[in-house]
């Protein structure tokens, strides 16, 4: 496209980040919408963005990191801390480590408690994350399957982590999964 020829589109979206791209994916789905999605960061195509351990070279990187600083806090003895936000497609889920974390589910039912709205309950919003899915292991009644550009926890991955944590936790994991049931789910991202 000519940068100087301008083109009509249904929607523009600002930021192309985590929610842009779920946004302009969901909207370009129908073939009939034109979807603009504007990023101010680079492509997510260097090496560490899709290593789980790239994320100690990719926050605190102006190649991928805005890196913004918070403005000195008292309950910090005056210190400045970085504040890392994601300058490259996908955002802060590019230079997060691969991790998704859901929160933990009382969180959410303290939230429908507060709010007086039941969607933001555990039991609500658990099949939403359940939809955005593709979970190596298959369904359960805690993760999900086939979802279109969803995340997934690969098998590898999945095993290291249950079988490096299993033996300084008491908690108790099932398999190869980082899961409690009812209360969180963590779980290393394959791309």
């Amino acid at each position: 496209m000519n940068p100087l020829q301008f083109e009509t589109y249904d929607y523009v979206i600002a930021g192309g980040g985590t929610a842009g791209c779920v946004l302009a994916n969901r909207l370009s789905a129908d073939p009939s919408v034109k979807v603009l999605l504007l990023e101010a960061g680079g492509a997510d195509d260097w090496f560490w963005i899709h290593v789980p351990v790239g994320y100690l070279r990719c926050i605190g990187n102006a190649r991928t990191d805005w890196c913004y600083r918070i403005e000195p806090e008292a309950g910090l003895n005056g210190r400045s801390i970085g504040y890392a936000r994601g300058k490259v497609l996908g955002g802060c889920s590019s230079i997060n480590g691969m991790l998704c974390l859901r929160g933990q589910s009382n969180d959410y039912d303290e939230w429908a408690r507060l709010t007086g709205d039941p969607r933001w309950s555990w039991k609500n919003v658990l099949p939403v994350f359940r939809r955005s899915e593709d979970h190596w292991r298959g369904a359960d009644d805690l993760h999900g399957t086939g979802a279109n550009g969803g995340w997934s926890a690969s098998a590898c991955v999945g095993m290291f982590w249950s079988a490096s944590w299993r033996p300084h936790n008491r908690l108790a994991y099932r398999d190869a999964r980082i899961s409690i049931a009812a209360t969180t789910s963590a779980s290393a991202i394959s791309r």
